[in-house]
């Protein structure tokens, strides 16, 4: 009975030992799959087409809300090519094989939400949006998309993802 108990102690140790450690190390970063630097491209082109006419003088939101729609498109196939995670609706976010940097989820998140919130304000039939308020709301978004380039280790375009230009004085 005694060497049971021993052996039994040990096992445990050993146990505790070898899973412990692997429960609470970090999530281990994979690289993004090879097909997320072509989509960063046109995700940077969809958001130059997006920013040209609510930058413009005066804006012209509603030449911007079919580009919209693509960066939202484009979004959504990042997701599914696994560049973006999945969110969390009912399962827990790590089932689906995403394996990237801890706030990424975050960014990603915020910016679906930024490009519906912009693209609730340009789509063809909405309030005329006051310029200075989209103006806003539009640097932010493209501070957002900026942010999950950055955030999710996916590839830069060489000239950088695009910003919001300052307002006119």
């Amino acid at each position: 009975m005694r060497k049971l108990v021993t052996v039994g102690s040990v096992l445990a140790v050993a146990l505790a030992v070898a899973v412990i450690p692997a429960a609470s190390a970090q999530r281990q970063e994979a690289e993004p799959p090879a097909a997320c630097a072509g989509l960063v491209v046109q995700l940077a082109d969809g958001v130059k087409k997006v920013v040209e006419p609510l930058a413009a003088n005066p804006p012209t939101p509603d030449k911007a809300a079919a580009p919209m729609g693509d960066v939202i498109v484009l979004l959504m196939g990042m997701t599914a090519a696994k560049c973006l995670p999945r969110p969390p609706v009912s399962a827990p976010a790590s089932a689906d094989g995403y394996r990237g940097p801890e706030l990424c989820l975050s960014h990603s998140m915020a910016a679906f939400a930024g490009s519906f919130s912009v693209l609730s304000k340009v789509v063809p039939g909405a309030v005329p949006p006051d310029a200075g308020k989209l103006r806003t709301e539009a640097q932010g978004w493209t501070k957002a998309i900026g942010d999950v380039v950055a955030n999710c280790g996916l590839p830069a375009p060489a000239e950088g993802m695009p910003t919001f230009p300052k307002p006119p004085a």
